[in-house]
């Protein structure tokens, strides 16, 4: 079974939900599979009139945070430009806008303490 939202396959059944794995859509089993939907509605009311089932559901979509360096950790990498590194080698694969930031900023610091140290543009 697919999601509708997203064309993944769904994941498990819990209760009378459907979860899809991929976009965290949840889904009523009457919402994918309207006829089972109502052949169900049809055995608890005990009468055999094919009868619509109309409920509301609210699908939830998780947000994802954005892909942004935050200006504190801007600041501490600023201030201690190894931590750019590291930030940059943990985050390059699940959030690539961060590490791009932080490598930026620790880069740029990295030649700055080095020429700094090698003496370029000083006396």
């Amino acid at each position: 079974m697919r999601c509708p939202n997203c064309g993944a396959q769904m994941g498990t059944l819990k209760g009378d939900e459907y979860r899809c794995d991929y976009c965290m859509s949840t889904f009523h089993r009457s919402e994918l599979d309207p006829v089972r939907g109502r052949r169900e509605a049809t055995k608890d009311e005990g009468t055999e009139e094919e009868q619509v089932v109309r409920e509301v559901h609210h699908h939830y979509f998780h947000d994802e945070k954005p892909d942004r360096l935050s200006a504190g950790l801007g600041c501490l990498i600023f201030l201690f430009f190894p931590l750019g590194w590291i930030i940059y080698f943990l985050y390059r694969d699940s959030s690539p806008g961060k590490a791009r930031t932080a490598m930026i900023i620790a880069a740029v610091m990295t030649v700055l303490f080095l020429a700094g140290i090698a003496g370029v543009g000083g006396r």
